[in-house]
């Protein structure tokens, strides 16, 4: 499948890319917004950010002092730094995003980040990369491109969501998955596929191969 080529890419503090697809993201970029640890990530590649936003808390003073123009501190502790470096890019005016280094490291912040993937669609146009594949998150019927053999997975949130899907080797009719691996591991037969949802968002991700 095509993947986006952004006009900015949010960097979290997780595990750093090392998939060319992310990376290529990444170096393709028009801006890079860190997320305040994920600095230091992105200094090793000899990139430079055009915003460090978070609770500081994992910003080395030396990058502090070194970035202070573009430091813009958020010490609210209701969100984490993925959530204030999205809505920092809604002030910018800046909706065409795609997230990097959202996954790996600790499962629970992986688990938080793609539950504010589905939060963040609903105000922007985002996707969220990892190593493996690419997160969509879609809250109404759509056509989502793809490629022959492609294996795709679908995640609900609510228990209450109705799915059906077209074009795929296994395709789905009015299901209503009330656990995650309900429509996970099915695999893509052309270029596109269909879904259908109602009841609220879904989590679609597709492997990169």
């Amino acid at each position: 499948m095509p993947i986006p080529l952004p006009s900015t890419v949010i960097l979290a503090n997780g595990a750093f890319p090392t998939h060319p697809t992310p990376l290529q993201a990444l170096r393709t970029a028009q801006r890079i917004v860190c997320c305040d640890g994920a600095t230091r990530h992105l200094r090793d590649t000899g990139l430079t950010p055009a915003a460090i936003v978070g609770d500081l808390d994992s910003l080395p003073a030396e990058l502090r002092t070194r970035f202070q123009a573009i430091v813009h501190h958020d010490a609210n502790q209701e969100d984490n730094d993925l959530a204030k470096a999205f809505r920092f890019c809604l002030s910018q005016h800046w909706r065409q995003l795609v997230i990097l280094g959202a996954t790996g490291l600790r499962e629970d912040h992986t688990l938080g980040n793609l539950g504010w993937l589905v939060d963040f669609a609903m105000q922007a146009e985002v996707t969220l990369l990892t190593d493996t594949g690419i997160f969509t998150a879609v809250h109404q019927d759509n056509l989502l491109p793809c490629h022959p053999g492609q294996q795709v997975s679908f995640f609900t949130l609510n228990g209450q969501t109705t799915l059906s899907a077209r074009g795929l080797r296994y395709p789905l009719n009015q299901l209503c998955p009330t656990r995650w691996w309900q429509a996970t591991l099915n695999e893509a037969c052309g270029t596109a596929f269909e879904i259908h949802a109602a009841g609220g968002p879904v989590l679609v991700f597709q492997t990169y191969a």
